[in-house]
């Protein structure tokens, strides 16, 4: 008989396993996904319990769940959102007016007004133009960014909102408590708020919050607000694609940045205010806080001056109830009639996004996808790999860009809708981390980002089948093995 000492070890693990398995079980993810943790679990000693506990829920949890949508309602009352309607010139398209009304259902927020959207390729334009507009507010700023490194020209940036917080003006800057390390361990934090600027870190890294939250989860939104006039969003993190990784040996990042006035930055203000006081005062907001919030309400409905353009606000990440994200990514790739484009930098599609871009390819459709040539992690390129060759052998055009790391997030349908944002063809992006997209609705600025994609293809060069066969026999292995660590790379 062993002896009851020595059991102990045992008796604990298996408890832990069988509660964690109850756990696993209770919330019905794909039947994959669960013998592998069940695998895991009961496969490995302690081991299998500890990866479960750091990287098992992707979720942020119920509270902030029901939070997150009660602060949604919140916001819109106050900018009067609830009574958009669908716009004419998607209604009479349905499956645009589906799409639409789906993602309304899901996130709340509606299709609005955004006024002559302005794109950046460039940084020094890009950060010429935000110090203009925080060099013009009066009222409030907010900036959320995944990752936030002072070096460079960032550096203007600060002492813009460093200038605005001194002349009174209410400036929020919330960054990833990961993402920003090089930001929080400069001398910017205090400086900065010792002008006044409140400063947040999100999602906090450390070992006491893994017990209550997954660790890995990020903030990889991007979103600059001034006075509630002018928004940004986009691909662009704070950091100075001149210095930023300069050592990783894959050039300087591209990337690209939306501005846009109008309605429709009501609710990225919505977005950026939420995410700010969920990492600020936690889950049990009151009204004293919401009252605190720097809201202009406004009485004048009217849309004010510039090119009126269709589009809408699509929060995603771990917080939803639903990765509406996912299931529009898919719906749009197998509603496309004529031709599709993707750019992506992380390209590690599942089995169903791999599905529909195969069917695609198959129904005649013209698809293509532009991808970096380096990635800054060797792992996710690898993974990345995996995809190409069914992919190559539907006839889907691959497409690696030579010229840098391509990090733009871009989803061309047709000519009349694109999604736009931060978002990645990875797990990560889908499920674990926060994110934005804006769905735009509109043919005049889908012409605009196609052209603005072409300008990708002189320095790119596409993938042939025949030749990608001929890759040493480790690498395909080593593909398929890390394309089962996709979802945390």
């Amino acid at each position: 008989m062993i002896p009851l000492l020595s059991s102990i070890p045992f008796l604990v693990h298996f408890s832990l396993s069988v509660l964690a398995a109850i756990r696993l079980l209770y919330r019905k993810l794909a039947v994959n996904t669960t013998l592998a943790w069940l695998f895991l679990l009961f496969g490995l000693p302690v081991v299998g319990v500890v990866l479960y506990v750091l990287f098992g829920d992707h979720r942020l949890g119920g509270r902030r769940m029901k939070m997150g949508e009660r602060l949604r309602t919140f916001f819109m009352q106050v900018f009067k959102l609830n009574d958009a309607s669908i716009p004419p010139d998607i209604a009479g398209i349905s499956r645009y007016a589906a799409l639409s009304r789906s993602i309304q259902a899901d996130v709340g927020f509606p299709v609005l007004t955004g006024l002559s959207p302005a794109f950046f390729a460039d940084a020094g334009d890009l950060y010429a133009a935000m110090q203009a507009d925080i060099d013009a507010a009066s009222d409030s700023i907010c900036l959320e960014f995944y990752i936030l490194d002072p070096a460079g020209r960032v550096g203007d940036v600060l002492a813009a909102v460093e200038r605005a917080a001194q002349r009174g003006v209410n400036c929020k800057i919330l960054a990833d408590d990961f993402g920003s390390k090089a930001f929080f361990r400069s001398h910017w934090p205090h400086r900065l708020r010792k002008a006044g600027v409140q400063i947040v870190r999100s999602l906090r890294v450390n070992l006491f919050s893994s017990f209550f939250r997954r660790s890995d989860l990020r903030n990889h939104r991007k979103i600059l607000v001034c006075d509630q006039r002018v928004g940004y969003v986009g691909s662009y993190n704070l950091a100075d694609p001149k210095l930023f990784k300069a050592n990783r040996g894959v050039g300087q990042w591209v990337d690209m940045m939306m501005r846009v006035e109008g309605p429709v930055v009501d609710a990225l203000t919505s977005v950026c205010l939420s995410d700010f006081l969920f990492d600020s005062v936690g889950y049990q907001i009151g009204r004293a806080d919401l009252n605190a919030l720097p809201i202009t309400h406004r009485e004048d409905t009217s849309t004010g001056e510039g090119r009126p353009v269709t589009m809408q606000v699509l929060p995603s990440g771990p917080e939803m109830r639903n990765s509406t994200i996912y299931e529009v990514l898919v719906s749009a790739i197998f509603s496309a009639q004529r031709r599709l484009r993707i750019v992506s930098p992380y390209f590690i599609p599942d089995p169903t996004v791999q599905l529909a871009l195969v069917s695609a390819a198959k129904r005649g459709i013209e698809v293509e996808i532009i991808v970096p040539e380096r990635l800054d992690s060797r792992l996710a390129q690898f993974a990345s790999q995996s995809s190409y060759k069914e992919l190559l052998r539907a006839g889907v055009r691959l497409i690696r860009y030579r010229n840098g790391l391509l990090h733009t997030k871009l989803i061309l349908v047709d000519d009349e809708i694109a999604l736009f944002g931060t978002v990645n063809i990875d797990m990560r992006s889908f499920y674990l981390n926060l994110e934005l997209t804006m769905v735009i609705y509109d043919a005049a600025t889908s012409a605009a980002l196609w052209q603005h994609s072409d300008t990708y293809l002189p320095d790119s060069t596409p993938l042939d089948l025949a030749r990608w066969e001929q890759r040493p026999e480790w690498h395909k292995f080593l593909e398929n093995i890390l394309r089962l660590a996709s979802p945390i790379l």
